[in-house]
């Protein structure tokens, strides 16, 4: 009986037949389109970012259509061309939002509608002529519905009223179990050794769509809003522990001559791809690997034992430590998991002191999802890649010279003051600059190697940002803004480990050494330079520059987990895996351990808007 119904749905359900091949089509059309030149028309180099689990893909458009199968023949054919409706429609939001944020549309901005225009653009303007072929097959799926398919004499009046329930799960099974099975080999056995990626979150949406497929990317943004991104509602114990935790957390120590001292003055925030501190003050060949931030020192307050804290979100959780003074979530990323979460931010205390704030990145505003979520921490304004020339490419993207020198112009037009947290890229791994920007002169078996490389790199970020400094002193901003620096995360060692490893020999054998040091630098010119040696780390930059610039303590005590590094008793950090970094006492030591279980519990209650 099964066989024999298969065979008429494949002989006989042409609209069924129509509908697979035109999702099929349309969603190869759309992953072309997102990297087509001028982003309008098609790429088909650039449709797919490694190769996928094309079965699976087919399996995802097979189970849609073999629902159709539970109906008769009228609600059959009018079930196909609603999916065919809301599927095409689907796309073409879906490529007109991807050409405004590098990003896809979501299930959550119906929940959180503020989290979908965060930059104000007029959507309209993303429309373009090729988007008529999403849905230009819909005039003729329109003029099929409102024909009497029963009087075809192609197909049998008593077949096609009947349903085909066996069929369809039989179908909707087969389908279920591919895509399970792949899943599996994919995800959870990692049998393609990180070759193949399917229900896994990348930094790039575009990697995910095309690593799930327009339908399977929007069916798990749907399972995520009722899964892992779901908020929860906390026990009144759990709650009284979190209040409890935080009470414990302020030091309440008398105020000291560093309260306040750039009080009034702009805050530039420069958070540096892979910036680590072993690099400060070292030379290699003769020659300074940081001449810049060197010359900083004389005039900033130093921090040498500050630490990494980022868990699975790496840059953008260096963004969400810094900003908010919370942990990152122990499981996926926050700007993944918690983009529309409300914290009691550094951005939104400067803006309450009359703050103007600007975060920029130059990165499309989708990666990592980095525009939505710094909208929802408090930055009143955001600059991704689209707000500048991109003429001239280094590493991943806009080189971090012609990045600097726009926005130092983009500057000279921001009224003070102003709070701008500035985002570099060129310095990301695998570190691989042209040769034009490689200026150390380095010996050819060191400038080969992983480490050679990454001098390069961090010596070009270096410079670049020399010159934005530079920029701001010869406009006089520079002498109304105090500069905050430091590494979003280790590089060399985080990744490259190995590589450094199985360097023969180095100028200075404790380069090898992962410390986890990060530098932070407060630069303010004229000002007589100091090295703190308190131990701390990326959780502790908020309350720093807050009580630096001025906020009052009240205001970020009972929210901040990190601590004042110029105004603190305790020596001491937890780094990402739970290590212990100093010598706290036995009860502060229980309060640091806990702490990443009450970050959980602040992020997936999204505990601060309560």
């Amino acid at each position: 009986m099964i066989q024999h119904a298969l065979g008429l749905v494949v002989s006989r359900g042409k609209l069924m037949i129509y509908t697979f091949l035109a999702i099929l089509l349309k969603s190869q059309l759309l992953l072309a389109a997102l990297h087509a030149p001028d982003k309008a028309g098609i790429n088909i180099g650039k449709m797919y970012f490694t190769v996928p689990p094309v079965l699976s893909h087919l399996m995802f458009i097979l189970f849609v259509v073999a629902i159709g199968l539970f109906f008769k023949k009228r609600g059959r054919r009018m079930y196909l061309v609603i999916v065919q409706v809301l599927f095409s429609v689907l796309l073409v939001c879906d490529l007109v939002y991807f050409r405004a944020y590098s990003a896809f549309l979501s299930l959550r901005f119906i929940a959180h509608p503020n989290g979908f225009n965060p930059l104000d653009y007029n959507l309209w303007t993303f429309i373009r002529p090729f988007d008529l072929w999403l849905v230009i097959d819909l005039v003729v799926i329109a003029a099929i519905a409102l024909f009497r398919m029963n009087n075809s004499p192609i197909l049998s009046r008593r077949t096609e009223r009947k349903r085909h329930p066996i069929v369809a799960l039989v179908l909707m099974v087969l389908a279920v179990g591919i895509v399970t099975y792949d899943h599996y080999r994919i995800d959870v056995k990692n049998t393609t050794q990180g070759e193949m990626m399917f229900f896994n979150l990348s930094w790039a949406p575009f990697q995910s769509m095309s690593d799930m497929s327009p339908i399977g990317y929007h069916l798990y943004d749907g399972l995520r809003l009722f899964g892992a991104a779901k908020s929860i509602e906390l026990t009144d114990g759990a709650r009284s522990e979190v209040q409890n935790w935080f009470a414990s957390n302020a030091e309440k120590l008398p105020d000291n001559t560093y309260k306040g001292m750039f009080q009034g003055e702009n805050l530039i925030v420069i958070q540096v791809e892979s910036l680590e501190n072993f690099v400060i003050g070292q030379k290699v060949n003769g020659q300074e690997i940081t001449p810049n931030f060197n010359r900083l020192l004389g005039n900033s307050l130093y921090f040498p034992n500050f630490y990494e804290q980022v868990n699975n979100g790496t840059s953008s959780d260096s963004d969400l430590l810094t900003t908010t003074s919370v942990f990152p979530i122990r499981s996926g990323a926050n700007f993944f998991r918690y983009p529309t979460n409300t914290y009691n931010s550094l951005p939104k205390m400067m803006e309450g002191m009359g703050y103007q704030t600007i975060s920029t990145h130059s990165e499309p505003a989708g990666s990592w999802n980095w525009v939505e979520a710094h909208h929802n921490i408090g930055y009143q304004t955001s600059w991704d890649i689209s707000k500048y020339q991109v003429d001239d490419l280094v590493g991943l993207g806009l080189s971090d010279e012609t990045y600097l020198k726009q926005l130092g112009e983009k500057m000279t037009s921001v009224q003070s003051p102003f709070m701008l947290h500035v985002i570099t890229l060129s310095s990301h791994g695998p570190f691989d600059l042209p040769d034009k920007t490689r200026k150390l002169q380095l010996d050819p078996s060191l400038d080969k190697t992983i480490m050679g490389a990454y001098f390069q790199a961090i010596n070009y970020t270096d410079k670049q940002i020399g010159a934005f400094i530079d920029k701001l002193d010869q406009t006089g901003l520079l002498d109304q803004s105090v500069v905050a620096i430091y590494g979003d995360h280790t590089g060399v060692h985080k990744y490259y480990q190995d590589q450094v490893d199985a360097i023969p020999s180095l100028e200075n054998e404790a380069w090898r050494t992962h410390s986890l040091q990060l530098p932070f630098i407060i630069y303010s010119k004229g000002m007589t330079g100091e090295q703190i040696p308190t131990i701390g780390g990326q959780i502790d930059t908020l309350p720093t520059l807050a009580y630096l610039m001025g906020v009052e303590r009240d205001k970020f005590e009972s929210t901040a987990m990190g601590k004042i590094l110029v105004n603190t008793n305790r020596n001491y950090t937890i780094l990402n895996n739970g290590t212990l970094v100093g010598e706290p006492q036995n009860a502060e030591k229980d309060h640091i351990l806990r702490s990443f279980q009450i970050a959980d519990w602040v992020h997936e209650s999204n505990f601060f808007a309560k």
